[in-house]
């Protein structure tokens, strides 16, 4: 088989189905620089040299290696060397993928007008791009055919919260049913960013890719509360809801964060509105916030309000995808 003609992700997955002894033959032969001979391996390793060469076939066949005929240094045929084509250690993909990333998160800060707007169009992107996937789009539809194969009792948007889940995880956002709520989910883990340092715009990121999968499974009926965890951003609650009415092309939700005593108000530092059931001025916002959490009319009356990055007064009307943060007084100043 040519190695060539794999593609990266390719090796990736030849890679998972590598025996233990494959992928410490794949190890041993990362080290080198140079070609690799069976003797040099058989010696490194203590095997036997036609264990060491059915081995190395097998990872030749797999793509994973490549061979060369070296010079002759004496009597007898050509040895023949080895080099890898696919890197052995498996953490390699996930360190690449935080790197491609963090870079591109860093050009949008550089460059872009609006850098969040920006890292979440990116994730909608990513989650379109993932749910036209063969093997993904398996996944939503649940091993029998549709959402109806869970085994959970409960409604359709229980049904769909059960494929979205484990959906969710295969793309590494560690996602869990909440316990009490069926129509919810917990995202406990980001693969965009350090959790011990999450960056926002990789968890924007996140959310945007989030989203575009939640509206691929369910369709137009369905739509999606967001909420992140003041205290550890990389976890967040995802709520499946019915939609009111229908959504027009190209509207967007409403996105409202909160900083210092404000996010401690309402128990989160950022919250999504359907534009369905979004408020449409910031005073209407800030009273449907103070009746839902009662410590949030305290923290709202000695507060500044922004809306698109301008101070606004409460009369100011909230477009689709807007974006407003709750500033309260910061200690010294």
């Amino acid at each position: 088989m040519s190695a060539e003609r794999h593609r990266f992700g390719d090796l990736l997955s030849a890679i998972a189905r590598l025996t233990p002894a494959q992928h410490s033959l794949l190890t041993a032969v990362s080290r080198h620089n140079v070609p690799v001979t069976v003797t040099q391996l058989a010696k490194e390793s203590g095997l036997h040299a036609s264990s060491v060469r059915e081995t190395l076939e097998a990872l030749y066949n797999s793509g994973l290696v490549t061979r060369e005929q070296l010079p002759i240094s004496g009597r007898g045929r050509p040895a023949l060397g080895y080099l890898t084509l696919a890197p052995a250690n498996a953490a390699f993909a996930g360190q690449l993928l935080e790197q491609s990333v963090s870079a591109t998160l860093a050009w949008l800060r550089d460059n872009a007008p609006d850098p969040a707007e920006a890292a979440y169009d990116i994730g909608a992107r990513w989650g379109e791009q993932a749910v036209s996937a063969g093997e993904s789009a398996e996944l939503l539809d649940g091993p029998a055919g549709g959402p109806k194969a869970s085994g959970r009792p409960g409604s359709a948007l229980t049904r769909h919260a059960d494929c979205i889940r484990r959906f969710l995880t295969n793309m590494g956002f560690a996602a869990a049913s909440h316990p009490t709520s069926p129509s919810c989910l917990i995202l406990n883990a980001c693969p965009y960013t350090d959790p011990a340092f999450p960056d926002p715009l990789a968890l924007e990121l996140r959310r945007g890719a989030v989203e575009r999968i939640v509206q691929a499974a369910c369709g137009a009926d369905v739509d999606v509360e967001f909420a992140a965890d003041p205290d550890n951003p990389v976890v967040a609650k995802l709520k499946l809801c019915e939609r009111d009415g229908p959504q027009t092309a190209g509207s967007r939700r409403l996105t409202v964060r909160f900083y210092g005593g404000a996010a401690e108000a309402v128990q989160t530092d950022s919250m999504t509105f359907p534009r369905s059931s979004a408020p449409a001025t910031l005073c209407a916002l800030i009273d449907g916030l103070a009746a839902e959490f009662p410590d949030f009319a305290r923290v709202a009356d000695i507060s500044s309000f922004l809306v698109d990055e301008r101070e606004s007064g409460a009369d100011a009307p909230l477009r689709d995808g807007a974006v407003v943060e709750v500033l309260p007084p910061f200690a010294g100043g």
